[in-house]
């Protein structure tokens, strides 16, 4: 399929069915894929950089905006963090341990990524959901958030986060 071929309802329509049938891919495949390399994965991502954000957003707005048309978002020309958090936001019934939201969030745009810094992360991110966001990417591309109680109070930090911090030794 090339990038150029499709429409961008055939990429939110195609990244859907790619998520929400990537455990199948990975059974079938044996040893783990990425995401972010995966051909199919790749087509749909590709044709986005060239696709407005305000546009995608107005499929997203019309349509009601998933984990995977959110993260689709922040591959979009244009895209700002502040419009892929917004979109996050405005998902009705987030399930944050659902496999497909987990890996939406895991192939956010690492454009998007601040170094992993547990305050950094926790300030872009602007709440619970936006930090799960970043560091789910985070974790995807090897780079773990240290805990560093100097630096954040473990009162500040949200226990949805936690599974995804490395806690200190």
């Amino acid at each position: 399929m090339n990038e150029h071929s499709i429409s961008a309802i055939e990429a939110w329509i195609g990244l859907h069915i790619e998520l929400e049938s990537w455990h199948l891919k990975v059974e079938l495949g044996g040893a783990e894929i990425h995401p972010l390399e995966d051909g199919a994965n790749l087509t749909y991502l590709t044709f986005l950089e060239n696709f407005p954000a305000k546009n995608w957003s107005m499929i997203g707005d019309g349509a009601g905006w998933t984990p995977v048309a959110a993260m689709a978002l922040s591959w979009c020309e244009g895209a700002t963090w502040e419009s892929v958090l917004k979109a996050w936001q405005s998902i009705e019934s987030l399930d944050l341990e659902s496999a497909v939201s987990n890996l939406a969030a895991q192939m956010t745009n690492p454009k998007f990524l601040p170094e992993p810094d547990l305050a950094s992360v926790l300030k872009l991110g602007q709440s619970p959901g936006g930090a799960w966001v970043l560091l789910s990417a985070l974790k995807l591309h090897g780079k773990l958030v240290q805990y560093d109680q100097a630096q954040v109070p473990h009162s500040s930090v949200h226990s949805i986060l936690w599974p995804l911090i490395k806690e200190p030794i």
